[in-house]
């Protein structure tokens, strides 16, 4: 999961809830102008609409999300849209198109741009070569930063490595989210997508003719990477929304059984039962070391004395219990001590 699919995560958390309540309050402020008309928060009413412009506000923000991905995917480009060629076009066509783009760029021209020239010269190099082209098509730009490949296997088998750190990290974050889901609804949705996800893309990357089925329903030439970066953010994308609908859906689906509710006041009752009586046995051997320990220093109660004499005697007591402290961790005295014991 990347920092922008993890920042649309929290933005779905945050907007639809915030989005909602003002499409309401707009709602209520057109259709009920009066003061006090309005259904109050405690009505069916208020409810009823409450649930109605919140499936308004997701079922919104998913297709505006999905537009966004498609249109970003599509502004970035890719090889064949930079030399305005067809998902299925041949290397001879390649060639020809990038002589007769380099004539405008060349930066020997007096009006060549060098950056133009060098990205038509890539483009025209990795799609002119059938392996590059395919390791392309699947896996990006990254792909063009790997050793030269022998086989189509050898760059699908490379490719899945490298996605495997992207997959662990996933998982790692979608185990962590999963910790703090607000409701039961649409807890393991995250990891339904997760496989779907996986498989999805294990076959776009082993299959061919996907492209060329594509581009008869659309202008833009997509590659195998940019499917991929698309299905992952719709999948992330519909899973989000079904944990947010499932509760305003089905709110009978998340009360729990009263088997449940029962076995779960149960075991609280225990813990606590167990926690007093460990707070019990605490509180009775703390009192009795503090009378332990006080005892050498607490006055005879016949014995009426004054703050002064008070203080002396305690001095006093307080000495000896040092002065016996200090003797007894001397190991002889202890030895004496044991000894003196045993003997009895």
């Amino acid at each position: 999961m990347s920092l922008n699919q993890l920042g649309s995560y929290l933005a779905w958390l945050v907007v639809p809830r915030a989005a909602s309540a003002a499409l309401q309050q707009g709602y209520y402020q057109v259709f009920y102008p009066a003061a006090n008309t309005a259904p109050r928060p405690e009505t069916p009413t208020y409810r009823r609409d409450q649930r109605i412009s919140y499936i308004v506000v997701i079922v919104g923000y998913l297709i505006y999300t999905t537009s966004t991905t498609v249109t970003g995917v599509v502004a970035q480009g890719n090889f064949y849209s930079l030399l305005s060629l067809p998902i299925d076009v041949d290397e001879k066509s390649v060639r020809r198109k990038f002589r007769a783009l380099s004539v405008h760029s060349h930066p020997d021209k007096g009006t060549g741009n060098e950056e133009v020239f060098i990205a038509l010269k890539l483009a025209s190099e990795t799609l002119s070569s059938p392996l590059r082209r395919f390791a392309y098509d699947r896996f990006g730009m990254p792909a063009l930063s790997w050793p030269e490949g022998k086989s189509e296997l050898e760059c699908v088998m490379r490719g899945i490595q490298s996605s495997i750190p992207q997959y662990v990290v996933s998982f790692v974050v979608m185990v962590v989210l999963s910790l703090f889901r607000q409701s039961a609804f649409g807890s393991y949705w995250r990891f339904y997508a997760y496989f779907a996800e996986f498989l999805i893309e294990l076959h776009l990357i082993t299959r061919t003719g996907i492209q060329e089925y594509l581009a008869t329903y659309s202008p833009y030439p997509f590659t195998i990477r940019e499917l991929i970066v698309l299905s992952r953010s719709l999948l992330i994308t519909l899973s989000i929304a079904a944990a947010q609908l499932g509760p305003v859906l089905f709110p009978a689906s998340l009360q729990p059984s009263t088997k449940l509710v029962r076995e779960q006041q149960d075991v609280m009752k225990a813990m606590i039962s167990k926690l007093t009586k460990v707070t019990d046995a605490i509180n009775t051997e703390v009192t009795s070391t503090f009378i332990t320990q006080t005892q050498p220093f607490v006055m005879p109660s016949q014995t009426k004395l004054g703050n002064q004499v008070g203080e002396t005697y305690f001095k006093q007591k307080l000495q000896q219990y040092l002065v016996d402290l200090k003797l007894r961790s001397r190991p002889e005295v202890r030895d004496a001590i044991k000894r003196a014991v045993q003997a009895q």
